[in-house]
């Protein structure tokens, strides 16, 4: 299962992070986040064991434990 992960700004310091939904197809999630790209967001594929497709979220941490203790620093 794969999914595309979106990364925007809306005028905040924080980057607004989205998880779309799941899709059975790798080429499936490739094939929306090609097109969200099109449209100037960052994008890439996410596995449901937190593989990417070698994309923007490579290396960035895309667990969702790193989400939350982002949030929770954000927060201090």
């Amino acid at each position: 299962m794969y999914r595309v992960v979106t990364k925007y700004r809306n005028g905040s310091s924080h980057p607004i992070v989205e998880r779309g939904p799941w899709h059975a197809s790798k080429k499936t999630a490739n094939d929306w986040a090609d097109t969200l790209r099109a449209h100037g967001y960052v994008a890439f594929v996410e596995s449901q064991s937190h593989d990417t497709d070698g994309g923007e979220g490579e290396g960035e941490g895309n667990s969702d434990n790193d989400d939350l203790m982002n949030a929770l620093a954000s927060m201090a």
